[in-house]
């Protein structure tokens, strides 16, 4: 189909991917289907219609494409530490005709996002985890936006380490070969709380997936300034 489809080559050009686009009634990319993804269904209802948005993670741009949709949007800076991922959103983001979206590559383990402004919110998603030192995201969120929504693992068993004062356990990401198999240190639900109250953060929305695949996740719309509740039932 490639040799015939100058879009289906380009995709190939690109392979592996992850997720499926649809353009012009074609599929293209993966398997995995994004359209209409809760996750940022939940964004926008937590947070309303943020003008400017910081994502953080690209899902080879299928998150992007939902994030930039709303005529609401008028601009989406998309970090993500993988460059192959983001010569695909690029792909994605011109075959959509994605004006107010930009991209580029950062290492978000060590990224000042405040050299990059302020925005209305940031969508953060499926990055956390994959940090040795996610604690260090937390507060350069706080830097970029008074509005968070942030999806992530936390280390769901009785803590195995202590680093910098943060309570989790080393895990090889979900993803070990996209990875390089690099470890990243996941923390307990209440270190993950206490490392938000440390950045500034206060939980105004909490989602729980306790059966979500690899390990518990949570979903987490989150405010500055502000106090985290000590007891996460206190948080809805």
């Amino acid at each position: 189909m490639s040799g015939r489809d100058p879009i289906a080559a380009r995709f190939a050009a690109l392979a592996p991917w992850t997720a499926r686009f649809v353009v012009d009634g074609v599929a293209y990319g993966a398997d995995a289907g994004y359209v209409d993804d809760t996750r940022v269904a939940t964004f926008f209802e937590w947070f309303g219609a943020p003008a400017t948005i910081l994502e953080l993670g690209l899902f080879e741009g299928a998150h992007t494409l939902q994030l930039s949709a709303p005529a609401t949007t008028e601009r989406v800076l998309a970090l993500e530490g993988r460059a192959d991922d983001v010569r695909r959103a690029e792909l994605v983001v011109e075959l959509h005709g994605r004006e107010n979206v930009e991209l580029a590559v950062e290492d978000l383990e060590t990224v000042d996002l405040a050299r990059h402004g302020r925005f209305d919110a940031v969508f953060c998603s499926d990055v956390l985890y994959r940090l040795a030192t996610p604690w260090r995201l937390l507060a350069a969120m706080a830097r970029a936006s008074d509005r968070l929504f942030l999806d992530t693992h936390y280390w769901p068993w009785p803590a195995a380490e202590t680093v910098e004062g943060h309570a989790g356990g080393w895990v090889g990401a979900p993803e070990e070969e996209r990875d390089g198999g690099r470890r990243s240190f996941w923390l307990t639900r209440p270190s993950l709380h206490e490392a938000l109250t440390n950045a500034g953060w206060a939980v105004r929305h909490l989602r729980d997936h306790p059966h979500w695949p690899f390990a518990p996740r949570l979903w987490l719309g989150c405010v500055r300034p502000g106090p985290v509740p000590r007891d996460a039932t206190e948080i809805r």
